[in-house]
């Protein structure tokens, strides 16, 4: 496996943050980027529109050519070979965009009904010729993130020599079902077994929001690297516990001005990137729904009940001093 292809290259358990549809927009990237600095980023998915004249929107093209200075941008698609996903590959491609994952876990909505997201189990055959075309157009890496299976957590395994098969460069897995959708706990003995089973570097995603959750799952998998998603958006500062840059998560005072100090940073982002007090704010509560601290619970509650961006700079404010 040529590591110049890898984002991450040579360097050993890079730490990356997970693509999360609603929330891993350039604005919340470029907090943490400049913040806690990310091995590697991921776009949110980018849609594919096969019967449009524009297969690619010209906001997801934005959205995909929007990097942090330093960090490497990998930008996911959804969709199937007949529903268009290699040209929009190739029109992001034209676009400078240099590393390509593919989403093959959504559990939302329509993409468990066609052949996209975490609906291509369906149709396992498709995969691997799917994959070879990719390979053959994108200049730096190809990925998979990846669900275990539809309603079977061992779907993963019919698919997995179409992974290796195609020459895909590494491999994102979440160890759920798409049926799961974030219910239960991801099962991570099944990612030891993908790992031992396969190839290609393995990064291991899910149920990871703590120091001690990072340490158990790299020790029970023996994975490449590992993907923080809702941990992460909870708890930035979790990239630098997991490097021993920073201490284990405060409580209390010091829990409430890490968050305030966070939340401001992306409401700046936000109040340059959204139109009005409505939308603003609704990207950013969107965030606090990830926080679950019992002794935040009733600030948070005060924050939600912010109709202003005045008023929920203000609050913050209050909070980060």
């Amino acid at each position: 496996m040529p590591s110049e292809r890898l984002p991450w290259g040579s360097q050993p358990c890079p730490l990356m943050l997970a693509p999360m549809q609603g929330l891993t927009n350039r604005g919340l990237r470029s907090v943490f980027g400049t913040t806690v600095r990310p091995d590697v980023l991921f776009t949110e998915f980018v849609r594919v529109r096969p019967k449009s004249k524009k297969i690619v929107t010209p906001a997801d093209f934005v959205e995909a050519t929007t990097e942090v200075p330093g960090i490497p941008l990998v930008v996911q698609v959804i969709g199937s070979a007949d529903e268009g996903v290699i040209e929009a590959t190739r029109s992001l491609i034209e676009r400078g965009v240099r590393h390509i994952n593919v989403n093959m876990g959504c559990p939302w909505g329509r993409m468990t009904s066609v052949l996209a997201g975490g609906g291509m189990f369906r149709a396992p055959e498709t995969v691997e010729p799917m994959l070879r075309e990719l390979r053959e157009i994108v200049p730096g890496s190809l990925s998979v993130k990846t669900r275990s299976g539809i309603d079977d957590e061992r779907q993963i395994f019919t698919v997995l020599p179409a992974f290796e098969a195609a020459g895909i460069d590494f491999l994102v897995v979440h160890s759920r079902t798409v049926e799961q959708k974030y219910r239960g706990v991801a099962n991570h003995d099944l990612t030891r077994e993908i790992v031992a089973r396969s190839s290609l570097p393995v990064i291991a995603n899910g149920d990871i929001t703590t120091t001690q959750d990072a340490r158990r799952v790299l020790e029970q998998t023996r994975a490449t690297g590992l993907m923080l998603g809702r941990g992460a958006v909870a708890d930035p500062k979790l990239f630098h516990r997991i490097r021993g840059t920073a201490a284990d998560r405060p409580t209390g005072t010091a829990r409430r001005e890490q968050l305030a100090t966070y939340l401001l940073r992306l409401l700046t982002e936000y109040e340059a990137l959204f139109q009005g007090d409505t939308q603003i704010l609704m990207k950013l509560k969107s965030v606090f729904v990830h926080v679950t601290d019992d002794d935040q619970a009733r600030w948070l509650r005060s924050l939600k009940k912010q109709k202003k961006v005045a008023g929920m700079r203000r609050a913050l404010e209050d909070a980060a001093r």
